[in-house]
């Protein structure tokens, strides 16, 4: 990072109203990579997958610019961070100054640590020894890195690796924390929702790591990417006498904005493809699939489910004869049965387009196959510009957490829809149509 950017980003949280590690107002501050990776919904997500102890004091090595620091601080009792660079350690106090938890050192300033968090570039022998003798009789030490070898100096230092959580796409800014349990007891959950390689550990080291990750906890991913604060999620899965689940809740529990909001939700997990990933294997079954899902659409409706409007075919497993819904999260209290079946029908068309579909037209737009796809299921092929104009909608208050002030975003979001709708199946069919249908679905991880 250049010293130029450093200071950019001192100034952006000096003069930020919201600093919270939810803060929407930094979230969407950054124009490139180096400037919107510290200020990140997810930066401290390695954190929030961990148990973290309650009442805790704690040492940060390395604080950059109070991503991790400052979520610390909103979680822990006293934290001591330490950024010997000036420019960064104004960038901390400035992201923390709200907080009486934290403060700002060149050096660590006392001992007794319940939790010590260290960056890969600060871990060498000599501090992590130092570290050693600082712990608490029952601290941890958490190492973030992007390479096992710093695993040899821990070793050397005394701080043997008790947990190695791999994290997805990199430790910076997580999407999923993982045991490699997962990749064997179930692998195809843990595809999805990685969505690529893991470029990034968490290792847990020291007499109090192992009750940082709970043994009976696979896996925890977030939604914290294109979302508002308010729509923000952790999903954990975790075993249970009957197999495992993923449990769902949303990182800040919010009132709704103009009726749109997430809520909690618990799935069994099931060795099962979604729809999408069925229909590209067995595209002859596409009429009986859309059917049934229209049907369950209908009997979840009637059951009073309040997430509806998440029932959509990716969030629906074929599971033998079986249509199991999962994932739902979202809520839109004006959306009917009808806007949930065309919202559905919108989507679909999008991530068959993505995939190459071989059953569509390949001269053929995704407009043109979400209309077939509707008159599959007795929808007049008119149907898509109402369901667009209501994702475009829906996609804007779920980016911005607002109904007011947002028609430059959904003017943005409306602009990317029709191009998508424009484009045609053909440009996207490759003989590997089925490959990386679950890396591409921008808002729940599938299993």
């Amino acid at each position: 990072m250049t010293s130029e950017t450093a200071r950019l980003l001192t100034t952006l949280l000096s003069l930020a109203e919201d600093t919270g590690s939810l803060s929407d107002e930094l979230h969407f501050a950054g124009w490139d990579a180096a400037e919107r990776v510290p200020l990140d919904h997810g930066a401290a997500n390695v954190l929030r997958a961990l148990v973290l102890p309650k009442a805790a004091k704690v040492l940060e090595v390395g604080a950059g610019f109070g991503g991790l620091t400052r979520y610390l601080g909103e979680v822990s009792a006293t934290v001591h961070a330490v950024e010997a660079d000036q420019v960064r350690a104004a960038a901390v106090r400035f992201r923390t100054r709200d907080l009486d938890t934290v403060s700002v050192h060149d050096r660590p300033p006392s001992a007794g640590y319940d939790l010590v968090v260290i960056q890969q570039p600060y871990a060498t022998r000599g501090l992590l020894e130092s570290v050693r003798e600082r712990l608490s009789p029952m601290g941890a030490v958490v190492v973030l890195t992007s390479s096992r070898g710093v695993t040899g100096t821990l070793a050397a230092a005394g701080l043997e690796v008790q947990r190695e959580l791999l994290c997805s796409p990199g430790h910076e800014v997580a999407r999923a924390v993982r045991s490699e349990r997962i990749d064997t007891e179930l692998p195809r959950l843990s595809a999805a929702i990685t969505g690529g390689p893991a470029n990034g550990l968490a290792l847990l080291c020291g007499p109090g790591a192992a009750a940082l990750w709970p043994a009976f906890r696979l896996a925890t991913y977030f939604n914290t990417a294109e979302r508002a604060a308010f729509a923000c999620t952790r999903a954990d899965v975790v075993r249970t006498g009957e197999g495992a689940e993923v449990r769902r809740v949303p990182l800040v529990p919010s009132p709704p904005v103009a009726g749109i909001s997430v809520g909690p939700c618990t799935d069994k997990v099931y060795d099962a493809p979604t729809m999408v990933e069925v229909l590209l294997d067995e595209p002859e079954r596409v009429a009986e699939l859309l059917t049934g899902w229209r049907d369950l659409v209908r009997a979840e409706a009637d059951r009073g489910v309040e997430a509806l409007w998440d029932l959509v075919p990716h969030n629906v497993l074929v599971d033998g004869a079986v249509l199991r819904p999962i994932d739902l999260e979202w809520r839109h209290a004006g959306a009917g049965v009808s806007d949930v079946i065309e919202r559905g029908v919108l989507v679909l068309a999008d991530k068959l387009t993505d995939a190459g579909w071989s059953a569509a037209a390949g001269d053929g737009s995704t407009r043109d196959l979400a209309g077939w796809l509707g008159v599959l299921i007795g929808l007049h092929s008119s149907f898509v510009d109402g369901a667009l104009e209501r994702e475009v909608a829906f996609s804007t208050i779920g980016s911005c957490g607002t109904a007011h002030g947002t028609g430059e975003v959904r003017a943005a979001i409306a602009g990317i829809w029709r191009k998508r709708l424009a484009r045609t199946v053909h440009e996207y069919r490759s003989p590997k149509v089925g490959a990386g249908v679950a890396a591409n679905e921008d808002e729940v991880a599938k299993r």
